[in-house]
């Protein structure tokens, strides 16, 4: 168990907030973010200081840190935010939702945020500061690396390298044996089959837009 302070004062804070209180051991001290952006003192009852002093608030040897921002700049605004805390002398707490579910204990670096009912396969690896949403799946021997953010019920088979800062969308699938490199942008629906390089974009085709009104539409699927 440990005293984490949140980084952030929006969406992202308050959602970490909800599942830290609900389904975890820690105990939230309190929250920051920069000057410019606070707007306020209190968030849930708790104090929300500015980051540019909140080691005099919260002593590195006292608190941990956990920073659950979004997937801005291909993750970097989070890597950002997450080095310099760390540079600053904190250590980071990881959150696994207790409905993820593993055969054996994870192998999960610091700094993440690992929502319910995933299914994460044998001796997967995840890295430092990697956010998974709900119910995605993870396959045998693969290996997520740093500053990683996968959306809702991504499929990742066996044997792949998801290398740095890439992002997966909802309903994403990775095939075998594949490398995405660093900084890949997977878009939701989008099947990948080749290894890829640095800063790739692989976007699935939107659905198909039928003229006709959709009342009409189910008239005709019920005469069919």
């Amino acid at each position: 168990m440990a005293k984490v302070v949140i980084f952030g004062a929006g969406v992202g804070a308050d959602t970490a907030y909800r599942y830290l209180s609900h389904d975890a051991k820690h105990e939230i001290a309190g929250f920051t973010v920069e000057a410019k952006y606070r707007d306020r003192d209190e968030i849930r009852g708790l104090s929300v200081v500015d980051y540019e002093s909140v080691t005099r608030h919260f002593p590195t040897s006292d608190y941990a840190m956990f920073v659950p921002l979004g997937f801005q700049k291909m993750n970097g605004l989070r890597a950002a935010k997450y080095l310099d805390a760390k540079a600053k002398g904190y250590g980071f707490i990881s959150y696994v939702h207790s409905q993820a579910y593993s055969l054996e204990p994870l192998d999960v670096g610091e700094n993440c945020f690992i929502l319910d009912h995933q299914i994460i396969n044998l001796d997967v690896h995840i890295g430092n500061n990697v956010t998974i949403w709900s119910g995605s799946h993870i396959g045998d021997r693969t290996r997520i690396g740093d500053h990683v953010w996968i959306s809702s019920h991504a499929t990742i088979a066996g044997d792949v390298v998801v290398e740095d800062y890439c992002f997966l969308g909802v309903n994403a699938s990775v095939s075998n044996g594949v490398t995405l490199g660093a900084k890949t942008f997977v878009g939701a629906h989008a099947h990948v089959a080749k290894s890829t390089v640095e800063g790739s974009v692989l976007v699935a085709p939107g659905a198909k837009v039928v003229p006709i009104a959709s009342e009409k539409f189910l008239s005709m699927l019920r005469i069919s």
